[in-house]
């Protein structure tokens, strides 16, 4: 083994000596079963890999080197402890967790939620850029499946109390870890650290989180937490050129904004998201809607094809859903909004097209509109009714549903 000294000029060579799973201790990490000592393992690791990436190295060769060996040793500890999690699911363990709990999340959880390895989470979501692709997985899964593990399966009530305190330690320390998962989408920002693939491994973190009423409520609690967590997406994230970033985001976008999470199968669980999103989107109605999802996410001059589809979804669901009659009312009494879904109802693109008949029929079928709606339909009635008519013939037939709703706005437009 090195000598303190050596150790100092070199914080690689301790670890390919063996202080853990090293030649001394005759094992490997292939073989290790102890989460405690993977999880100090990977603390040790990270440490090392922060120190060297901010000191200055006269060898570059000998620095690639020992910073292969590092990255390999992360990734060989990681994989482990996914691997021991996943794995204890199995049908041959059933039987022995029913009966003392699963030992392995147990361990897991106590190691990272403890005060020795509280910072651990945090410190590997704010350096998910240092390490390799395949650790960047091994990090999500690990995360996600800790969050998640509670909630499906026919064992789950085994695992949920794991999972719950797992959910309570992210709440207790919700803006040290949603930072760094949110910051991570930014793969674009010029001289920026994160990669498409980190911003993918991001939004899936973004999501398991979302699936807890607790964490959705810290989320959306104040327009503060909406400012740093919710509205990057809005400015940012879902207009990146890379189309899987970009759909990844609006994924995000939309579980935030419609709160339609899978949190269980409680109906109360639903209803709470249902309720929050309601009160956050009330809250904060001029920041989301009218200051940028309109301007940002439904024109043509600022979005692409697959922007405005999916946005004009997630408004149809909004607007349609029961708890947020406040926001649908607010926004269908808008001049500019009926002006803008009505622009959308003439694109070149059938699907949207359609999308957007969905949200402008809410405008005719509110029953108190304003003067100012009823006087941009008066005015477009003949142009409204023939063009109507026309629109998505073809789905008459198979659709009836429609056909039927499309014939009560062609009326109701006539009786104006």
């Amino acid at each position: 083994m090195t000598s303190s000294s050596s150790i100092s000029s070199t914080p690689f060579e301790w670890l390919s000596g063996g202080l853990f799973f090293g030649k001394d201790k005759g094992g490997s990490i292939d073989s290790c079963k102890d989460t405690g000592l993977l999880v100090k393992g990977i603390q040790q690791d990270l440490q090392v890999m922060t120190a060297a990436n901010q000191a200055e190295h006269l060898n570059e060769s000998q620095h690639q080197e020992e910073e292969n060996e590092i990255t390999k040793l992360m990734e060989a500890r990681l994989s482990r402890l996914r691997f021991l999690l996943y794995d204890e699911r199995t049908s041959s363990n059933n039987r022995r967790n029913a009966i003392c709990g699963p030992p392995v999340a147990g361990n897991t959880v106590e190691s990272l939620t403890g005060e020795e390895y509280s910072t651990l989470i945090p410190d590997l979501l704010s350096n998910l850029c240092l390490l390799d692709f395949e650790s960047r997985k091994h990090v999500a899964a690990i995360y996600n499946y800790l969050l998640v593990c509670g909630l499906d399966g026919s064992d789950a009530n085994l695992y949920k109390p794991l999972m719950t305190r797992f959910r309570d330690y992210v709440e207790a320390n919700f803006d040290a870890i949603m930072t760094p998962i949110v910051q991570g989408h930014d793969c674009h920002q010029p001289g920026g650290q994160s990669t498409p693939d980190v911003a993918l491994s991001c939004g899936a973190m973004y999501r398991s989180t979302l699936r807890h009423v607790p964490l959705y409520s810290q989320l959306v609690t104040s327009t503060g937490r909406v400012e740093r967590y919710v509205l990057p997406f809005l400015d940012t994230f879902v207009g990146f050129p890379n189309f899987d970033v970009a759909s990844d985001a609006m994924e995000s976008l939309k579980l935030v904004l419609t709160g339609a999470n899978e949190v269980g199968n409680d109906d109360e669980s639903h209803q709470a998201m249902a309720d929050l999103a309601s009160q956050f989107l009330t809250r904060d109605y001029t920041k989301i809607f009218d200051d940028r999802f309109t301007p940002k996410l439904l024109s043509a001059e600022t979005a692409n094809y697959m922007t405005r589809r999916m946005a004009l979804q997630i408004l149809s669901t909004v607007l349609l859903t029961r708890s947020n009659y406040n926001v649908m009312i607010k926004y269908i009494a808008s001049k500019q909004n009926l002006v803008n879904i009505m622009l959308l109802l003439r694109d070149t693109s059938p699907h949207i097209t359609l999308d957007a008949f969905h949200v402008f029929k809410i405008f005719v079928a509110n029953p108190n509109k304003p003067p100012e709606i009823v006087r941009i339909l008066t005015d477009n009635k003949v142009k409204l009714c023939k063009y109507l008519e026309s629109l998505h013939k073809d789905r008459e037939e198979a659709d009836p549903q429609f056909r039927d709703e499309k014939a009560l706005v062609i009326s109701t437009i006539e009786a104006l």
